[in-house]
């Protein structure tokens, strides 16, 4: 008597998760992520910045009190400097997915990324 290995289901099973793998794969790293960066001051939109058509450094310098900075880089933004006291929404680092925000309490300004980005926790 002859023990198989394998038999044709186990074969048409292991065919199907190494081709979803592959595709799960290359739509998780191909780079067409629609981000949006919406930023407001004392809730009116100032800027919408398409963040995946930024190619080089772009600087926005809302008129705030405290005065703020605000840096746009290839597929991501932040806050760069801030002329309040705590600089928590310099600490707050780049924002590069779908959902991410930070805000200056003191200058008023909000930063807020919209759009589609699929990682691993989004089914």
């Amino acid at each position: 008597m002859e023990i198989k290995l394998f038999r044709k289901g186990d074969i048409a099973v292991i065919v199907f998760i190494v081709i979803a793998a592959i595709a799960f794969a290359y739509f998780s790293f191909s780079g067409s992520k629609n981000l949006q960066a919406v930023i407001t001051v004392d809730g009116e939109i100032i800027e919408t910045i398409d963040l995946s058509s930024v190619k080089e450094r772009t600087v926005i310098t809302p008129d705030t009190q405290p005065k703020v900075v605000i840096v746009a880089e290839s597929g991501e933004i932040r806050f760069e400097s801030a002329e309040c006291e705590d600089r928590l929404c310099v600490n707050t680092g780049s924002l590069k997915k779908g959902g991410d925000t930070a805000v200056c309490l003191p200058a008023k300004t909000v930063i807020t990324v919209e759009g589609s980005d699929v990682d691993a926790v989004v089914y």
